[in-house]
């Protein structure tokens, strides 16, 4: 395998957007929240893995505080749906933040971020 830091998009991810998408708009005639929720964590997938190319813990993280968020919304009623996700793009700033500050980091604007990552 190539070292091949910064941003990157293969047909396969377009496919995906574009099925997401799809998905997104047909079930937004039953439920938007429903339709919120896929682009959410699509979107959140393509951040992580293609913008900043985050590591695994800390994707693992923020799934986990995301579907503890969904259980307080759904099950618990602790939490309104527009809370749950306000909550949940908060980890995400600290966590790419937390990224963007690593010694290994190799996403977008690696360059500029992390200029001695080639040595």
């Amino acid at each position: 395998m190539q070292f091949k830091p910064g941003f990157r998009f293969s047909i396969l991810d377009g496919f995906i957007l574009a099925a997401a998408l799809c998905t997104g708009i047909f079930v937004a005639f039953y439920d938007y929240k429903y339709s919120v929720l896929i682009g959410f964590v699509v979107l959140h997938f393509f951040l992580f893995c293609n913008i900043v190319r985050m590591s695994r813990v800390p994707e693992i993280i923020w799934a986990i505080s995301f579907l503890a968020l969904l259980f307080c919304h759904i099950k618990l009623s602790l939490l309104s749906f527009n809370l749950a996700l306000a909550a949940s793009l908060f980890f995400t700033v600290i966590l790419v933040a937390l990224e963007l500050h690593k010694p290994s980091y190799h996403g977008i604007f690696w360059q500029v971020l992390n200029p001695a990552l080639p040595e």
